[in-house]
């Protein structure tokens, strides 16, 4: 069964009640898209959930699901030819007629030379215990060791826990890939709270607890580090009901303790469903997320020319009504490149859609530029956009027709 619609509808109310701002930039440029074009993805009608991946030789590749018929679901994946600039054919990763299929929850690909990762989500056979989400699903993953000409049987992410959601996974230097995710074992046990947990895929060690009280549903983002680590960015929660986004460090055997990325101080009793996501380049770091802290919706950006040991002061991006869903890439200069959903402002004018806007390491920004206008529905899911080459990105994202459609644009930057 298609679950596009179980995750916290509350939040919506929240959005539509927020007042209009003003434009946030500062020190406008010029617009920071030179050209965008459609690249042909080879996606069949009712496609969605894309996302992207890239190994360390830039290589990159299309992930995404679709109808197989019935109440069948594949995987699919593609990879770009950066010669041809265009998609390659599409081939199966996996198919079922079980899987929890979501607008916000969607898989993901990892790829290492031709060693490539996939994860997807499953239906529990029995649901939760108490009717939440959280329990109703869990994560399995599949390898190829032969750049995706066959994949090894699926299996759990973990066997330690059956509420396994929203999986980031990073590569590591040495050749083990490490994931993160959401879990609910306390909760699927009686208590109210999500954990965030994290495991070398194939190692025979326990799962490590890192953090043990954080929000629901939003998305995790995994960079590298210098050293063989890796920084994850995701959402918090207090017993007060703070949900800021925090950072947790792996030093390629141990987490040490998260610590806060920005004191919005967003009090909000439900998950929005809105994770932050990092980006990092020759020891620049971006970290970019959407809040709402004193009733205004808000995309906020910081960067970071130590790796995120320190960061630079936080910038607002948005254009005064974003849904967020944010993404973004880190030039080999620092300059962030950042792509969110905007709603339609009526009192600016401005159209909803998919916007991108640059900040400067000196804290200026570009002219923001509508890349994709249309729906900021929640089928209309997260852009996700990597960096091709020294000025150019490719984009994905769902457009929200009937039936839905998997996109991707070439854009060049002046």
């Amino acid at each position: 069964m298609n679950n596009l619609h179980l995750l916290h509808l509350p939040f919506a109310l929240l959005l539509l009640l927020a007042p209009t701002v003003g434009l946030a930039g500062e020190s406008l440029q010029p617009a920071a898209v030179g050209s965008a074009r459609k690249i042909p993805a080879p996606t069949a009608p009712g496609a969605m959930g894309s996302s992207l991946a890239q190994a360390d030789d830039d290589t990159t590749y299309l992930s995404w699901l679709e109808p197989a018929g019935g109440e069948r679901w594949a995987l699919k994946f593609s990879r770009f030819d950066g010669t041809l600039r265009r998609w390659g054919v599409a081939r199966t990763i996996a198919s079922g007629a079980d899987w929890f299929v979501n607008w916000a929850d969607f898989p993901v690909l990892a790829a290492d030379g031709e060693r490539l990762t996939a994860v997807w989500y499953v239906n529990n056979a029995a649901g939760g215990a108490h009717g939440h989400h959280n329990e109703t699903y869990h994560a399995v993953h599949s390898r190829s060791v032969d750049g995706g000409a066959t994949w090894s049987a699926p299996e759990p992410v973990t066997r330690e826990s059956d509420s396994v959601e929203f999986v980031a996974l990073q590569s590591l230097p040495d050749g083990r890939l490490l994931a993160a995710w959401l879990d609910g074992r306390d909760r699927a046990a009686g208590h109210d709270r999500q954990t965030l947990y994290a495991r070398v895929l194939g190692s025979s060690g326990k799962d490590l607890l890192v953090d043990g009280f954080v929000c629901d549903c939003c998305q995790l983002s995994f960079v590298p580090t210098s050293g063989g680590g890796a920084l994850l960015a995701y959402r918090g929660r207090t017993k007060d009901e703070i949900r800021d986004v925090q950072l947790a460090r792996f030093d390629g055997q141990a987490w040490q303790r998260p610590t806060v990325l920005n004191a919005d101080g967003w009090k909000i009793a439900g998950c929005p469903v809105n994770g932050p996501q990092l980006a990092t380049n020759n020891g620049s770091l971006g970290a970019v997320w959407f809040t709402s802290s004193d009733n205004q919706p808000k995309v906020l950006a910081k960067v970071s020319a130590d790796g995120g040991q320190t960061f630079g002061p936080v910038r607002r991006i948005d254009l005064g009504r974003p849904q967020g869903r944010v993404d973004g890439v880190m030039l080999a200069d620092g300059t962030f490149a950042i792509v969110w959903l905007e709603s339609t402002g009526p009192t600016t004018g401005r159209q909803g859609g998919i916007y991108l806007r640059t900040l400067a390491r000196d804290g200026t920004s570009s002219d923001p530029r509508m890349l994709v206008s249309g729906s900021t529905s929640r089928p209309a899911g997260f852009p996700r956009v990597v960096l091709l080459n020294a000025r150019q990105l490719l984009l994905t994202y769902t457009q929200d027709t009937e039936p839905s459609q998997v996109m991707t644009l070439l854009l060049d930057l002046n």
